[in-house]
């Protein structure tokens, strides 16, 4: 008996190593070999087992990092990497990457010919059932897991430009039986509620009515029920054709056989506005057989392609707006005719298109960019994964046209998620106290404002697609602002910066250049509520870099330092660690207006209660008006009484903190000048 490892790598995905599943299968059942499975890395206590044998399996090519991660993770556990093999879909489309990253030659495509793993009889492991039990060693837990994972075909034809398949399975199989396959499952490993078929494209079958016979005389005919055995509660029963159907095969007959099973949901292709017709015409078929639930994978991000018999132009992102709208219209024509209980829904899914040689996410197409890629992202994240389904949904988060959809995706991304209407006790905020609605509905009507000023300024542009061409490489820095000549899109540019980025800007531009005039004039007058937000991020952490506080004072001189002086009254300048870092800056950059180290002192008095109510409110304005001198005669004044509350103080607790960081400070000073003295 043999020790066997399956590895799959640590990335996140819905379905569990179909292919590792089969190979614990072989090496189990039909080899009789011990087998342990991991997603990532074993637990320590198995970090010193011998292993004969380790398969890592691959999924998609950009999760390359992953992949080539979990080879040379099992190269740490085998003694000899002859006893590595690594296979799936990366693997299969890019063998020689790697080869060439980990130095192991992948087996490539299905495990159905003689000698692909040099081991007797492995040409059945492609066609052996899936073994279940690997998935109780790990503590990952796939959303789909209680089904049957089979296929009643192999392979596709249409050969999609875009498409693996006709690289992973190029020969067409256009039958497979399933019914055995189930019975086996249900002998060894139980039943399972749904039935998860990965056909490419079961609709090219020749023996199509024969699947369908199949999947019903399987369990699953239209209505078919599963008891639970932990719940014992009895649930509906789906079986979903997972990789898609093609409408350009699917007929009336065949329609009226999908809606004989239960079927959900219909998934059929949208990958290009040119097949709005054949797309139409089979969702029209459906609905009339009965399969209520529709859905669409809409490829974006697509350059041209050819597939199908067709030649297919790059997609574009009013394709991707459009193609979304016609599933909600057709799906509202459709149940305009149905009665109630035969109405529809229809979900679309936007797949983003990325090279099959790809080794990572950030593929952007010629029709599109980095920012409307990136922001079609945040319009999805609402949608957690099931679709798009609602028209006033879809509205309000994509647009109610393709030109609308446009100016969304040029929206900060800060934005795009702060958009839509205010809920009281949400999702999640059924606990919410009258505090935290208060505060969150603040932060909203702030963000509404943020999104109004937006719409005013990208209503100004003379031209939106040079802006477009400024935003799209989705990086903001503070330099950029310099190449813009218009000054709409300077303004505007301000609100795709981070406010550490912003500051920073502030401390680039010059102060004789007519940039400079243009953003204090629209900082201080056109928008003033951004200024309260730089005021708000300069005075609110203590640990805020130098130049921060630098570029704020050198921007906006002495009256901006006492706009600051005035946001840290709030709280009598406590922030102490602040007003330290400040006193710093000031004394390398000549700031001689306002001195820090005093406004300390002063906080030194408040907390020992030596300052009268009256002195208290002179000391706070001389202040907030920056004067330093008469904030000096105040605390003089009241010295001898500091003095004496110092010493009164000192065996208490607030007492021994002043006296330490005074103390601190004194040493402080000492060092400086004696590093001052030896320098000179």
């Amino acid at each position: 008996m043999s020790n066997i490892l399956l590895i799959e790598p640590d990335y996140k995905n819905k379905y569990p190593p179909l292919g590792l599943m089969k190979i614990s299968y072989f090496h189990k059942y039909v080899l009789h070999d011990y087998v342990r499975f991991t997603k990532g890395r074993l637990p320590n206590a198995l970090n010193d087992t011998k292993w004969d044998r380790i398969y890592v399996t691959s999924l998609f090519t950009f999760e390359w990092a992953k992949t080539i991660e979990a080879v040379n993770y099992a190269k740490t556990l085998a003694d000899d990497v002859s006893k590595i093999t690594v296979g799936g879909i990366a693997a299969t489309l890019l063998p020689d990457q790697i080869y060439e990253e980990t130095g192991i030659h992948p087996v490539c495509g299905l495990l159905n010919e003689p000698g692909k793993l040099g081991l007797p009889g492995d040409e059945c492991i492609d066609q052996i059932i899936p073994d279940y039990d690997i998935l109780n060693d790990i503590d990952y837990k796939y959303p789909f897991h209680d089904a049957y994972f089979l296929s009643a075909t192999k392979g596709c034809g249409m050969k999609c430009g875009f498409c693996a398949v006709q690289t992973l399975e190029p020969t067409y199989i256009p039958y497979m039986d399933i019914k055995e396959k189930i019975a086996a499952i249900d002998e060894k490993f139980g039943p399972k509620k749904d039935l998860l078929l990965m056909d490419n494209n079961v609709l090219r079958s020749n023996q199509f009515d024969r699947i369908i016979d199949d999947v019903i005389e399987a369990g699953f005919a239209k209505g078919a029920t599963y008891m639970n055995p932990k719940t014992k509660k009895t649930v509906r029963r789906y079986v979903d054709f997972n990789q898609g159907l093609d409408g350009n095969l699917l007929t009336e007959p065949k329609a009226k056989r999908l809606g004989e099973i239960a079927l959900r949901p219909a998934r059929v292709a949208f990958d290009h506005i040119e097949d709005k017709e054949t797309y139409e015409k089979a969702l029209r078929l459906c609905a009339k057989n009965g399969i209520t639930e529709l859905s669409n994978y809409v490829l974006y991000n697509s350059e041209d392609f050819g597939g199908k018999g067709k030649k297919y132009r790059a997609d574009t992102p009013e394709d991707l707006y459009d193609r979304m709208r016609i599933t909600l219209d057709l799906k509202d024509e459709i149940n305009r005719t149905l009665p109630e209980e035969r109405h529809v829904a229809a979900f679309s899914f936007p797949m983003r298109y990325i090279p099959l040689n790809a080794h990572e996410r950030g593929y952007v197409g010629s029709m599109w960019n980095a920012k409307f890629l990136r922001a079609v992202q945040c319009m999805l994240i609402p949608t957690q994964g099931k679709g798009v389904g609602n028209k006033d949904f879809f509205e309000a988060d994509f647009g109610k046209s393709s030109k609308e959809f446009v100016r969304f995706l040029c929206m900060p991304d800060k934005l795009i998620a702060a958009r839509g209407h205010f809920k009281e006790g949400g999702r999640g905020r059924t606990k919410e106290t009258p505090e935290e609605l208060r505060n969150r509905k603040a932060v909203w009507n702030k963000n509404q404002r943020k999104i109004k000023e937006w719409n005013r300024l990208y209503d100004q542009l003379d031209d939106v697609p040079s802006f477009i061409a400024l935003i799209g490489d989705n990086e903001f820095l503070p330099e950029k602002v310099f190449g813009i000549s218009s000054d709409t899109q300077k303004k505007l540019y301000l609100s795709y910066l981070t406010m550490p980025r912003l500051v920073a800007l502030l401390g680039m531009v010059n102060h004789n250049s007519p940039t400079h005039s243009m953003l204090y004039h629209y900082i201080k007058e056109e928008y003033k509520e951004l200024y309260f937000d730089i005021l708000e991020f300069v005075t609110g952490n203590e640990s805020q870099p130098l130049y921060v506080f630098k570029s704020f004072a050198e921007f906006f001189g002495k009256a901006g330092v006492a706009d600051l002086l005035g946001f840290l009254s709030k709280e009598d300048y406590s922030a102490d660690r602040l007003l330290k870092k400040w006193n710093e800056v000031s004394k390398r950059n000549d700031i001689d207006y306002v001195d820090f180290e005093l406004i300390r002192v002063y906080r030194r008095f408040v907390d020992v209660k030596a300052l009268s109510d009256e002195d208290h409110q002179f000391a706070r304005y001389a202040i907030e008006t920056t004067n330093m001198s008469e904030l000096a005669r105040i605390l003089n004044k009241q010295f001898f009484k500091f003095e004496t509350q110092i010493l009164a103080a000192a065996n208490r607790e607030l007492g021994q903190m002043i006296i330490k960081d005074a103390t601190r400070a004194v040493t402080n000073n000492i060092q400086m000048k004696l590093s001052q003295i030896l320098r000179d």
